[in-house]
């Protein structure tokens, strides 16, 4: 009787050793941090925002869609805000030094999903 708990209780802990799950891990979209003057956003919410990471780097354009989000100082606004926002900033050449916008980006179709501009406070 004491053998037989022996062996079950080896074969269930051997059972658990040897189980392998396979887990896939998936990038779903890509991040970018620029400064605000890197970025260059469309008119209207239904056209593309280019961006350049550096100054030897190639001009990139990402489809802004219907889903696509857009966020000042961590609150969800609406294109038009955010596009005014931005602008101002941009007129303004001390904020365009501590204006951070972050670009996600789609991984599989490099669509734009979020924009987040932030301004840090000196």
């Amino acid at each position: 009787m004491a053998a037989t708990k022996i062996f079950a209780t080896v074969a269930l802990i051997a059972m658990f050793g040897t189980a392998q799950a396979q887990r896939v891990i998936d990038q779903p979209e890509e991040g970018y941090e620029l400064m605000l003057d890197q970025l260059t956003l469309p008119a209207t919410a239904s056209g593309g925002v280019t961006m350049k990471r550096c100054e030897a780097c190639a001009y990139s354009t990402h489809v802004l869609t219907n889903a696509t989000e857009y966020y000042v100082n961590r609150q969800l606004v609406p294109f038009a805000e955010f596009k005014r926002v931005a602008d101002e900033l941009h007129a303004d050449r001390n904020a365009i030094k501590t204006t951070f916008v972050g670009l996600f980006v789609e991984v599989g179709t490099g669509r734009a999903t979020r924009l987040t501009l932030l301004q840090i406070p000196l």
